[in-house]
């Protein structure tokens, strides 16, 4: 795999000095009105499919009692 990878132009192997000076993180922006965005009782996030990237609810059931 790793010989398949060096046939390609333009890629080199980095050394660990080379990976220790690499920073950086993904980004992704999202778009999408966050205040659509809510939990449910049980904890599951509630809203448009974008909201489970947007934010996390914390897994503890708060439903009241019937």
């Amino acid at each position: 795999m790793k010989t398949n990878l060096l046939n390609i132009s333009g890629v080199q192997v980095l050394s660990k000095e080379n990976q220790r000076q690499i920073f950086g993180q993904v980004f992704v922006e999202e778009t999408g009105d966050i205040s659509k965005c809510g939990c449910s009782c049980s904890g599951a996030v509630t809203g448009p499919a974008y909201c489970q990237r947007l934010i996390a609810c914390p897994q503890v059931y708060t439903c009241p009692q019937v």
